[in-house]
């Protein structure tokens, strides 16, 4: 059966930014302010190196930020392209997992496609959550195509020649779909998203990674022909699976012809009780001319800049400390939702 859509890569021009704002009275309240910080410097570095992006921000409608948004330090241009909506209810902040998805019909009309969110296996309290993208619709991002199947936005990569890259552990799951083998899934994958092929992870998950292991913290597409990843650290609380993690990729690299480079694995431990954290740097966001990358303050940073830098001559790298989203076990590209535009074109 041919797809109705496909899913488009994160090369394609890009429209908007989304966020949800952490606030009080989640599990947030011990790094809120921090967490709170972060986000306005993600959006002050959206705002200020593109000219053409805006964001949209989710607030809670009771929450207390009137003084944190007067507070942004935002041109006059700059607060003109952020839009904040308080009429939406989310229960969490990681807006990548339950927000639309930027498709293309084969018609060469654009649609935003979305999946059921239930929490990660129901690890948490989703029900707002799964309700955002079809509030979203109402404020311009339609048409909206929905699915009953569960899926996240962190646990998809795809490049343009609609290659997909999922790791198994997050998407064939019993608290997720019951009864759906990895054959279905991938049928469901080729029909739902326009995938040409998949190509399976497995058994990879970092340590205090809620999501059983998000393609998008373990390996991401820098070009149609190029991946990089979650580097080998014989010193790293994960070693065993970074190790298998460049294992399978470099089966895959020689299969499809692709070539991989390893970022650098640093050791991040919370500011508040010294548990280990989730600490990568595949979690960066591709937006038009720019490429974010979460940093966390540790000396792997440059490394990180360096290489991505060299691998991407012509994209702006630019730089977000991110440490606080790590408390609650993600990064950037788990904090930000891409909504594409001119979606014909990369």
């Amino acid at each position: 059966m041919l797809a109705r859509q496909r899913l488009l890569s994160e090369f394609v021009h890009i429209k908007h930014v989304l966020l949800a704002l952490p606030h009080a009275g989640s599990d947030w309240h011990s790094v809120l302010s921090d967490a709170l910080n972060c986000y306005a410097d993600i959006i002050k570095c959206l705002l200020a190196n593109d000219q053409s992006l805006c964001v949209i921000l989710l607030i809670k409608r009771d929450s207390t930020t009137d003084n944190w948004l007067g507070n942004l330090e935002l041109s006059n241009s700059e607060r003109d392209r952020l839009r904040v909506l308080t009429d939406i209810a989310y229960d969490d902040t990681w807006i990548r997992d339950y927000g639309p998805l930027s498709c293309l019909k084969a018609e060469g009309e654009h649609v935003f496609c979305t999946f059921q969110f239930n929490g990660w296996g129901q690890k948490y309290t989703a029900d707002a959550d799964n309700a955002v993208s079809a509030a979203l619709s109402s404020f311009g991002i339609s048409p909206l195509k929905e699915y009953a199947l569960v899926l996240e936005g962190g646990a998809l990569e795809i490049n343009n020649k609609g290659v997909l890259l999922v790791n198994e552990d997050c998407v064939v799951d019993e608290a997720r779909n019951p009864n759906c083998s990895q054959k279905d899934m991938e049928l469901e994958l080729k029909k739902k998203l326009g995938a040409k092929s998949v190509e399976w992870l497995r058994g990879i998950q970092l340590t205090g990674d809620d999501t059983d292991g998000h393609i998008d913290t373990l390996a991401r597409f820098v070009n149609d022909d190029v991946l990089v990843c979650c580097g080998k650290n014989a010193q790293h609380h994960d070693a065993n699976a970074l190790d298998s993690l460049v294992s399978q990729l470099e089966i895959i690299c020689r299969r499809q012809k692709w070539a991989l480079h390893q970022l650098p694995m640093p050791v991040v431990r919370s500011s508040i009780d010294g548990r280990l954290l989730p600490a990568t740097y595949a979690n960066f966001l591709f937006c038009n001319k720019c490429l974010y990358v979460p940093v966390y303050g540790v000396e792997e940073d440059q490394q990180a800049i360096a290489l991505l830098e060299k691998l991407l001559p012509e994209t702006k790298i630019v730089a977000i400390r991110c440490e606080a989203l790590l408390e609650q076990h993600g990064s950037l590209h788990c904090a930000t939702m891409q909504i594409a535009s001119d979606v014909g074109h990369s």
